[in-house]
């Protein structure tokens, strides 16, 4: 992917654009020889902006189309290699006429949405640099447990950026944290293109009950199948995987909470650290 060029004069927000960043991050603290990365989207409105996974949105949209066109209402109902989940589940909106910033998170079946108002306090610097073809200044900021250095360009005149980062004086091409172990990087600029996110099912909870409901998960991930049987008393079911593999319940429920579990302890190196 590409970075188009827009000079200031014709780049403006009476049209809809969006932005593609590679989100380059480390999920485990203990291991931090590991890296993973993602495509993230930005898509950008006269209203404010909105952070997505790419590989998230194309599985929904696949999922939405099977659903469509055959009525299947599974994400099942589509190939997982060609595509995939994705690695960050999150989504997230920036409202400029309320400052809101709304976090769509899911846990399991549950999706909560959080709502907040974020100050950020930048420091400005004097520094520049060339990135992307851009020319770029240095600002520094401290969100959430972490320090972080960005780099943006007034050519682009849009205070926004990745993640929940904004109010700087253009867009962030690009901001890492000290460590370098969250690192995200502007790839690619296009013209508005249709992206359907289906957020109608989140619940607006705090940040607490996000985090308790998050803790209960990871402690016991198999609750919610145990409470669905007890509800339609359903006393046995047995799981084939797609190996034909076959579990008894006891068996299908330690495996499924070994995978879980394994899968939260690899990734413990959150964006946020309180």
């Amino acid at each position: 992917m590409f970075i188009l060029s827009f000079s200031t004069s014709v780049f403006c927000f009476s049209q809809k654009y969006n932005f593609t960043y590679a989100y380059t991050f480390k999920p485990d603290s203990l291991h931090l020889e590991k890296t993973e990365t993602e495509l993230m989207g930005l898509f950008i409105d006269k209203n404010g902006s909105t952070y997505f996974s790419l590989a998230k949105v194309k599985r929904d949209s696949a999922i939405a189309q099977k659903m469509e066109s055959n009525g299947m209402s599974s994400d099942r109902a589509v190939s997982p290699t060609a595509f995939p989940q994705g690695k960050v589940r999150a989504v997230i909106k920036k409202d400029w006429r309320s400052n809101e910033v709304i976090s769509y998170l899911p846990v399991n079946t549950d999706r909560f949405k959080i709502i907040q108002h974020i100050t950020l306090n930048w420091k400005i610097g004097a520094e520049t640099d060339l990135i992307q073809g851009k020319k770029c200044q240095r600002a520094t900021v401290e969100y959430k447990g972490r320090t972080y250095n960005a780099w943006f360009t007034n050519e682009i005149p849009v205070s926004e950026g990745p993640y929940k980062f904004s109010g700087l004086p253009g867009l962030i091409v690009k901001i890492e944290d000290t460590k370098k172990q969250h690192i995200w990087e502007l790839k690619g600029i296009e013209k508005f293109r249709n992206i359907k996110l289906n957020l109608s099912a989140y619940i607006p909870v705090t940040e607490s009950r996000y985090k308790k409901a998050l803790e209960d998960y990871i402690r016991d991930p198999m609750s919610r199948l145990r409470e669905l049987k007890q509800r339609y008393n359903i006393t046995s079911l047995t799981s084939n995987m797609p190996d034909g593999t076959s579990y008894s319940d006891t068996e299908y429920e330690k495996m499924r909470t070994r995978k879980i579990q394994e899968y939260f302890k690899e990734n413990n190196n959150s964006i946020e650290l309180y």
